[in-house]
């Protein structure tokens, strides 16, 4: 599976993150980590006692440090989510819901975002969550020295967080940014106490969240048991929670046909080796977009008809079968993610149409290699335009390692094309990261002043009618230059146990705070 660019390759230029390729190849997996059977090394063949309301879910080890500021690994990220709460979190509609925040708004010019905190909401150890806690958290998250990946969410945003009261924190922004609180579900947005030291969490697993850690153990897993001090403890129905670790995929199904697992992704293997009518399919939101980059500086790159013969030629309906197998949507090269509230108008749906990819192309045969460390994307992109009369591409996969290399020759970002994952973001994080010409992550090599002058105005902008004209514009940009075509959003299908009643509120990962609220398990 691809890496996730934006946050680790961030850590990397600050200096925040080691083993790379472990967490990086975790990342990229968030779409199935954890609503997978992520497999076993358990030869028991015992099965599972399911009297108990625990929810038992699989991940692997982690791959980087288990601390909720540090954390990239998505299997740290679980671990430290269950104990910590965010102020805010997303549900699967994208719509926002209070946390540990309660609500907020923003002044008129929109540089302040001020939020007020719930009174009942205490720490694991017995102490009140208070606003310097949040400007506390916020400060490390967002310090130029930080080691945070979340950082890189707030960079060129976020200019300082204050406590106001006790009850109430405020945000002063560098520039208006009206998707402000969307910055606060993501990555190491967990409240931590203001004493709080970075890498002591193993230790001291402090939290004001739903769960209390009572185990982890490196191979084995982590138990957990319910917060009896959470401020939503009435709607918390289970007894605890438990992350098991497994080894192998065959293993994976067997644990959960055994009902050791409530939980595992709904792959082709999976859907052809178990009873599908014995579970209940549920989904999850989207997490990333995967992107084919042209580097616009490079002939016949930087010839737009190129580009878009391109995007003309790619099947995505047969992409989303064959890569993602079913657990994505078709994307139309603009970077508004299905949940975003927006959507925009009026534009052409593209599909595989080859005479559209005929008359852009002329006589012309385009030859090109393709670059990734996604091969799977990478072998059927290929396959596709093969198979389409004007283009000749060879396909170079990568590590990861070598693929996100330090240093100004970054296969990621020089190569003629490449196809890189990115987490989930909102629009205009995409635009200030993607596609702006200042942006040192800008594998087009693409400038369009416009484009970067209507996600400043959409930023500052909080009129809805106006912002729904911003995004049509924007995506008009995106769709007609397309520097990057992005064929499909990428979500997950996933199988669950009968015996687990409810719907959750939001994705099961760090975009949704973990929220188990009216989950519970059937007697």
């Amino acid at each position: 599976m691809p890496p996730w660019a934006v946050e680790n390759h961030a850590a990397r230029a600050r200096g925040r993150h080691r083993k790379t390729r472990a967490s990086l190849a975790a990342l990229a997996a968030t779409c199935i980590a954890l609503v997978s059977g992520c497999a076993s090394d358990d030869a028991s063949g015992t099965v599972a006692d399911t009297s108990d309301a625990v929810y038992r879910l699989a991940i692997f080890d982690p791959g980087g440090d288990i601390d909720p500021l540090t954390a990239a690994d998505p299997y740290a990220l679980a671990i430290t989510g269950l104990v910590t709460e965010p102020l805010v979190s997303l549900d699967v509609n994208g719509y926002l819901n209070p946390r540990l925040a309660t609500d907020w708004s923003a002044s008129q010019d929109g540089l302040t975002w001020t939020f007020t905190l719930r009174g009942d909401a205490l720490f694991n150890d017995g102490s009140a969550v208070t606003a310097a806690d949040v400007a506390a958290t916020f400060d490390a998250i967002s310090a130029d020295d930080s080691m945070s990946p979340g950082g890189s969410a707030f960079a060129g945003i976020l200019e300082s967080t204050s406590a106001v009261a006790a009850d109430t924190v405020r945000f002063t922004l560098e520039r208006p940014f009206a998707d402000f609180p969307l910055l606060l579900t993501g990555t190491n947005t967990g409240i931590l106490p203001a004493d709080y030291v970075p890498g002591t969490w193993r230790d001291d697993p402090v939290g004001a969240g739903q769960f209390l850690l009572e185990d982890y153990t490196i191979g084995q897993g982590a138990t957990y048991v319910k917060n009896p001090d959470y401020w939503n403890a009435d709607e918390i129905d289970l007894d605890g929670v438990e992350l098991k670790i497994y080894g192998d995929a065959q293993a994976s199904v067997l644990a959960f046909q055994a009902g050791e697992l409530d939980r595992i992704g709904l792959t082709s293997d999976v859907a052809s080796t178990v009873d599908l009518d014995e579970y209940n399919i549920i989904s999850s939101s989207y997490n990333r977009i995967d992107g084919l980059f042209f580097n616009t500086d490079l002939a016949p790159f930087d010839d737009e008809s190129v580009r878009q013969a391109i995007a003309w030629a790619i099947d995505r309906e047969k992409l989303v079968d064959d890569v993602y197998e079913g657990n994505a949507e078709v994307a139309n090269d603009t970077v508004f993610l299905p949940d975003y509230l927006l959507q925009p108008q009026g534009l052409e749906q593209r599909q595989q149409d080859l005479d559209e990819v005929a008359r852009l192309l002329g006589n012309r045969t385009i030859e090109f290699t393709l670059t990734t460390s996604y091969q799977l994307l990478g072998e059927v992109l290929q396959q596709q335009l093969n198979a389409v009369p004007g283009f000749e591409v060879t396909l170079e996969v990568l590590t990861s390692e070598q693929y996100y290399a330090e240093g100004e020759n970054s296969p990621w970002l020089n190569a003629p094309v490449t196809a890189t994952s990115w987490a989930k973001r909102v629009p205009s994080q995409y635009i200030s990261l993607i596609y702006a010409e200042q942006s040192p992550m800008n594998a087009s090599h693409y400038a369009n002043s416009d484009l970067e002058d209507l996600s400043v105005l959409f930023d500052a902008t909080t009129d809805e009618a106006e912002r729904q004209l911003l995004v049509d514009d924007i995506a008009e940009i995106q769709w007609t230059d397309v520097p990057v075509v992005v064929p499909a959003f990428s979500t997950s299908r996933a199988l669950q146990n009968t015996r687990v009643v409810g719907d959750f509120v939001g994705a099961l990962d760090f975009y949704s705070g973990y929220n188990f609220a009216g989950i519970s398990i059937a007697n």
